[in-house]
């Protein structure tokens, strides 16, 4: 077969037609690999439980008060309630929505909740379902009637909805822009906030369709528009889990009263503010949560 016949041969349509679906075929079985994988394992890449459960030895304060609170399957989340100083207390409640990986009892978060306690508000706060020491399997549809059980508690215990600040830090945002927008509260306070779970994990697998097969939403930045409470917005600018885009686009889409900050270093955790900042900040930001609330709140 002499050159220019090879060339030609080469160069029939049919021959780059099988080639290139031979590529397509090759891409789609390792792109549909890795997506089945992702949904797989959806649950625990999103609900990171087993971390939480290995987080539930922190040092109790002598005066905090152990509860259980019974949510729709009639499981006990675990639940704490921490009260302000007398000589210090506002009369305001935050119901303290916390993080992933974590769990009410840890040492992170009874210095969070200390540090709230400091500026004279009584803390209410407790484990999901799955996570920490509360049974159960963590869901969105779990924690969110798990946020409204811990509500529904504070209700209960006679505490005015004027009297309660929905506080959501991380994956508690989620839950907590989700009660602040069906109930009547003082104020919702978010921390390292995201819009929804499947833009985190667009931003997370930037190269892959990820946005349109997660099934976990915790649709914020659609919910927030439901709020009618004074919104308070902190994220910091280093934030390596949940990307400073998040916040300013809640809080873009959030009605006002509403404020926004934004968190700079130094940073007494390895990710970038995310966990620490707000709490290791809190001065920053007492002044206008006063202001919005009415709560008078020690210096």
């Amino acid at each position: 077969m002499s050159s220019d016949s090879t060339t030609a041969w080469y160069r029939r349509p049919a021959f780059w037609l099988r080639s290139l679906l031979g590529v397509v075929v090759i891409v789609s079985i390792v792109l549909g690999s890795i997506l089945g994988w992702l949904k797989l394992h959806e649950s625990e890449l999103v609900f990171h439980t087993a971390e939480s459960h290995q987080r539930t030895g922190g040092q109790l304060p002598a005066d905090a008060e152990r509860l259980s609170i019974a949510d729709p399957d009639g499981e006990q989340l675990a639940a704490l309630m921490l009260r302000a100083d007398a000589a210090h207390d506002s009369g305001f409640w935050v119901l303290h929505l916390h993080g992933n990986a974590d769990s009410a009892f840890s040492t992170n978060q009874l210095e969070h909740s200390g540090r709230l306690r400091e500026l004279g508000l009584n803390v209410l706060v407790f484990d999901y379902r799955g996570f920490g020491l509360s049974p159960g399997v963590a869901s969105e549809p779990h924690i969110e009637e798990d946020a409204e059980a811990a509500y529904q508690e504070l209700i209960r215990r006679s505490v005015p909805p004027q009297k309660i600040i929905i506080w959501g830090h991380s994956l508690g945002s989620g839950p907590a822009v989700f009660l602040a927008s069906r109930h009547p509260v003082a104020a919702l306070v978010l921390f390292g906030a995201f819009t929804s779970v499947p833009d985190v994990a667009q931003d997370t697998y930037r190269n892959l369709p990820v946005r349109w097969l997660t099934g976990v939403h915790f649709n914020s930045i659609a919910l927030i528009a439901q709020v009618h409470a004074p919104v308070l917005i902190a994220h910091s600018s280093a934030d390596t889990i949940i990307l400073f885009h998040h916040g300013k686009q809640l809080f873009a889409a959030a009605n006002e009263p509403k404020r926004f900050f934004e968190l700079a270093a130094p940073y007494s955790d390895n990710f970038g503010g995310h966990v620490n900042a707000l709490y290791d900040q809190l001065q920053v930001i007492a002044p206008t949560l006063a202001a919005m609330t009415g709560a008078q709140l020690a210096d």
